[in-house]
């Protein structure tokens, strides 16, 4: 088999189970930036989920609606850990502050929409 061949490794057969962002987002394990980030006429969101247990670090208010601000601060952030990752790559991960102060890693995985997922290493 030369290079320019493609061989699948996995046929449909051999797949047990699948489970999709969007049954993630309905089950509460991913919050869905689609619902607060406007797109732009240039093309969709690089960011596309964060996960709940992350957002659990600050930025609920106490009513369980999403603190914006906080939010925004996490998007900002998020996008200058994704920034460093190397172009034919399809993750990366780095240090975020949390709104307590206090430190925190997070991943950042391409999913199978082709956007990305921001999560706590423990979500991965």
């Amino acid at each position: 088999m030369n290079q320019t061949q493609n061989r699948e490794i996995f046929s449909k057969e051999d797949l047990v189970s699948t489970y999709l962002s969007s049954e993630a987002v309905e089950d509460g394990f991913l919050f869905d930036l689609d619902l607060v980030v406007k797109q732009s006429p240039l093309g969709k969101f690089v960011l596309q989920y964060i996960t709940t247990n992350l957002l659990a670090k600050g930025y609920w208010n106490t009513d369980q609606t999403i603190n914006i601000p906080n939010l925004r601060d996490l998007i900002e952030q998020s996008l200058r850990v994704f920034h460093k990752k190397p172009a034919d790559d399809y993750f990366v991960s780095g240090i975020i502050e949390l709104p307590s102060g206090s430190k925190q890693k997070i991943f950042i995985a391409q999913n199978e929409s082709s956007r990305y997922t921001v999560m706590l290493p423990e979500d991965y």
